[in-house]
């Protein structure tokens, strides 16, 4: 039904006469009447009893007028809503990132959001490549940021890259390779820790390191906690294969951590991609997480 015919029929049931609800929403007498035959013809029965001292509503009348009120009650609220959730003041937001990008770029995007929205809901969910692109594919996240590499050539994948930037091998101050060159050799003899990577960056990292064929990677720990990572290697021997960004705050603001100098190994380069469904449409509050992600990912 239509929502200006319930709201006249309101109108005429609370001022008790036509020429009262008229003035009430701003129509001509006629046409107000209009509207209400119209209305009555869409239910198929009367809903006034019109009289000399004005109507009254019928039976059929009071439970229209009743339902109609409900009706444009949860219009409001909902246009109300819509509103908000355009201005950023409510709505929800969910994200699946890598570890990596999670490391990086999370700690960030959680502040600028909450700061400039704090009713804004956020759910984030740090996890493998292939179990986030999953989770993009049933809907269950608005969009992922994840390795570039790990993205497949999709035509209902909508895929923005993000700043590449450099990636080494890191160890705690006072590690006994910290000193001095260390040549891959030595390196895949050493206790190496990292996320979990997926099948093709093992491959590539093997071709980095000038595996042996058959040679596994000497990866001793793996985990897409990049914080307990981190933790291990500030207080043991492993060595940390990360993005420097990942590390900045350990390296540079800290000092708990060096970059190893391994002269043999070519430059690693890591870039990292947001993603989405190209056929889905993104929440306001999705596209300002994704403007905050790029934003920060340039700093």
């Amino acid at each position: 039904m239509n929502l200006k015919r319930l709201e006249h029929l309101v109108a005429v049931a609370e001022e008790g006469s036509l020429a009262a609800a008229a003035r009430r929403v701003h129509l001509s007498q006629p046409a107000l009447t209009r509207s209400i035959q119209a209305l009555e013809e869409e239910a198929g029965a009367v809903l006034f009893d019109r009289g000399a001292r004005g109507v009254t509503l019928t039976t059929v009348g009071r439970m229209v007028t009743e339902r109609a009120r409900r009706i444009l009650f949860e219009s409001g609220c909902l246009a109300r809503d819509l509103a908000l959730v355009r201005q950023h003041e409510i709505g929800s937001v969910q994200i699946g990132l890598g570890a990596f990008p999670a490391a990086i770029l999370l700690p960030e995007l959680l502040s600028q959001l909450h700061r400039q929205w704090p009713k804004l809901r956020i759910t984030t969910e740090v996890s493998h490549p292939a179990a986030l692109l999953d989770a993009l594919h049933a809907e269950q996240v608005d969009f992922v940021v994840v390795e570039h590499s790990t993205v497949p050539t999709a035509a209902e994948l909508e895929v923005t890259r993000l700043p590449a930037g450099p990636g080494g091998v890191y160890a705690r101050v006072g590690h006994p390779l910290a000193a001095g060159p260390v040549s891959l050799a030595t390196l895949r003899e050493s206790a190496l820790v990292s996320v979990v990577f997926p099948p093709e960056t093992h491959e590539r990292l093997r071709k980095l390191l000038r595996c042996k064929p058959g040679e596994e990677l000497p990866f001793q720990v793996e985990s897409n906690d990049f914080r307990a990572l981190t933790h291990l290697v500030r207080h043991a021997d492993a060595l940390l294969l990360a993005p420097a960004r990942a590390v900045r705050e350990e390296l540079v603001e800290a000092g708990r951590l060096v970059a190893l100098d391994i002269p043999e190994l070519p430059e690693i380069t890591m870039q990292f991609a947001i993603v989405r469904l190209a056929q889905r449409t993104l929440s306001p509050a999705a596209e300002r997480a994704v403007a905050v992600i790029e934003a920060v990912a340039r700093t």
